[in-house]
């Protein structure tokens, strides 16, 4: 059977484009446990936070006030009937405010840690202007000592205690009754009027102690809103449908404000309970410092590219060295520059990200040295082997840290590689080279086929 020459350039170019082209299938699979490591992730922190309620949303507050609804028709017999039904107009506040304090902490399961937070919100609210005229209600049939005040919550799991509640100072009593399908919000607790006078201006003030994961929602309500909080984590992430006015953040923590008109909610002073709205919230996170998830799923973005730069390498000292490398000896070293994402992704889930870097970045590049070395049988094409790849993984990393500059600094980074490869074979003679490499193969034949040992086993087998 004839062998394949390997020898040759054009072939070997052919091999390298077939071997990349190879090692997409080990980079599809790390992307993939990526996933799955992400999705234990999500797993964990859903266990941690369902108990304490998810996420803690605070949907805001509202007076709903019955009315009588009357429905007139006839029947078959031209007989005419009255349906008197009992329906409700809901009143948003004139002004609302609520001043945060959380104190979040962790909590883990199993590698995983997740922030999750308690606190504690005081509640002012004013009410004024209970006006029906604009829905055609008549004052007769209003029924005043029937209202009840809705607090909204995205989840009652959230609530540590029973908000206590006053308007004008009188204490305010829970509704033995769910008013669910007239309530504009999610989950809500209800409050009894019937001791409360409608007419004049209503001050509300109140405490809610509450506990949840992740994020805090806020959501504005009235006409015009007042929001505050402070913590003392530091790395919080503010989003949602406003930012804040003001904001603070130190080592010791951070305080934000925010001033919210309520022409820019889809709320208006007071509306029928029939009516629907898709509202917005305003989002405050907090956020795990570094997600090494996400950081070595966009290392893998660039892992051809990476894989590329030491084959090519390779291939240039195999050329200067007049060393003919086998395609296995790449596969070897394309295999250390996959490991390493394995590495990474490994590594990072009980180090620091940048710790994790540093230590995989060294491991194969020293690993490249030492093998690079054996088979150049010379240290200096495996200390420039290692070096190329070592530089590699600090431009990387280095755009891994610039993520609003990754295409740029990525793109000129390409660019500069290319500049020097040009470089560098700019005297290199491809057509000669092939046959050089053929010219020697066939010497290094001939010197085997001359080797008088060798002919002399080839005519006398036995001896």
């Amino acid at each position: 059977m004839k062998k394949i020459d390997y020898s040759s350039t054009t072939i070997k170019l052919g091999i390298i484009f077939a071997l990349v082209l190879l090692f997409l299938i080990p980079i599809s699979l790390i992307n993939n446990l990526i996933h799955d490591r992400k999705s234990y992730q999500r797993d964990a922190i859903k266990s941690i936070t369902e108990p304490l309620g998810g996420e803690a949303e605070i949907q805001g507050l509202v007076i709903a006030v019955p009315y009588k609804s009357y429905n007139e028709w006839v029947d078959s017999k031209d007989k005419t009937h009255i349906d008197v039904t009992t329906k409700y107009a809901i009143f948003a506040p004139d002004s609302y405010s609520a001043d945060f304090s959380v104190n979040p902490y962790y909590l883990t399961r199993g590698i995983f840690k997740v922030p999750v937070f308690n606190g504690d919100i005081d509640l002012k609210a004013e009410f004024s202007d209970f006006d029906f005229s604009y829905f055609g209600i008549e004052s007769k049939d209003i029924l005043e000592k029937d209202a009840v005040l809705i607090l909204g919550f995205s989840n009652t799991k959230n609530l540590t205690a029973q908000p206590k509640l006053s308007i004008n100072g009188n204490n305010l009593s829970l509704s033995p009754i769910k008013y669910d399908s007239i309530s504009p919000f999610t989950t809500s607790v209800y409050y009894t009027l019937s001791k409360i006078d409608l007419k004049g201006m209503k001050s509300l003030s109140g405490k809610i102690d509450f506990q949840g994961g992740e994020n805090i929602k806020i959501r504005p309500i009235a006409t015009d809103n007042y929001f505050s909080m402070k913590s003392d984590w530091t790395s919080p992430s503010f989003s949602g449908g406003w930012l804040p006015k003001e904001r603070n953040i130190s080592e010791k923590g951070f305080s934000a404000v925010w001033n919210i008109a309520g022409l820019s909610t889809v709320y208006p002073k007071s509306w029928l309970s029939e009516k629907e709205f898709k509202p917005e919230s305003l989002k405050v996170s907090f956020m795990i410092p570094v997600d090494a998830y996400k950081k070595t799923e966009r290392s893998v973005k660039y892992a051809l590219l990476f894989l590329i730069i030491p084959f090519i390498a390779l291939l240039i000292s195999e050329i200067f060295s007049k060393i003919r490398i086998h395609p296995v000896q790449y596969c070897l070293i394309g295999f250390a520059d996959i490991i390493f994402y394995l590495l990474l992704l490994s590594i990072s889930e009980h180090l620091s990200f940048d710790s994790t870097y540093l230590i995989c970045a060294i491991c194969v590049s020293l690993s490249t040295l030492f093998y690079a070395s054996a088979i150049f049988r010379q240290i200096k094409w495996g200390g420039l082997l290692s070096s190329v790849q070592f530089i590699s993984y600090i431009f990387l990393y280095g755009t891994l840290q610039a993520e609003d500059y990754a295409l740029l600094i990525g793109s000129i980074g390409l660019f500069i590689v290319l500049v020097l490869l040009m470089f560098i074979t700019r005297k290199i003679d491809w057509y000669e080279l092939g046959n050089e490499l053929a010219s020697e193969k066939e010497a290094s034949d001939s010197k085997k086929d001359s080797d008088p040992y060798k002919l002399g086993k080839e005519l006398h087998p036995d001896k």
